[in-house]
């Protein structure tokens, strides 16, 4: 009977462990469109309003057209804000990862 007991439990905690291997809700790997995002924002001016490294997050959405919309910058900055907006709102977003009505919340760093 003890030697049953211990199989049971050791099965239960062997099966645990593999349910929890993977999880569901594991996040999607949008390289292809970080990388179309950072070729769209590679091109910034030299600002001079920068007197050091700056980070901004940005929130995007997709709309029906596969183009960007931008939500959001966290940024005071209101030339870092005009330029995030300018260069990415109405852009076609060529990477399929996003579909539309879906958004995505990214950092992008800015140095002087």
């Amino acid at each position: 009977m003890k030697k049953l007991f211990l199989s049971v439990i050791v099965t239960l905690f062997m099966s645990t462990a593999f349910a929890t291997d993977k999880s569901p809700n594991t996040a999607k790997n949008f390289d292809e469109t970080y990388k179309e995002l950072t070729k769209m924002l590679n091109t910034y001016p030299n600002l001079g309003g920068l007197e050091q490294d700056v980070v901004v997050k940005v929130r995007i959405a997709i709309n029906e057209n596969h183009e960007i919309v931008v939500m959001s910058t966290n940024t005071t900055n209101e030339d870092l804000n005009y330029y995030i907006k300018n260069t990415l709102n109405y852009q076609k977003l060529l990477a399929g990862e996003l579909q539309a009505g879906k958004g995505l919340v990214f950092l992008v760093k800015f140095t002087r």
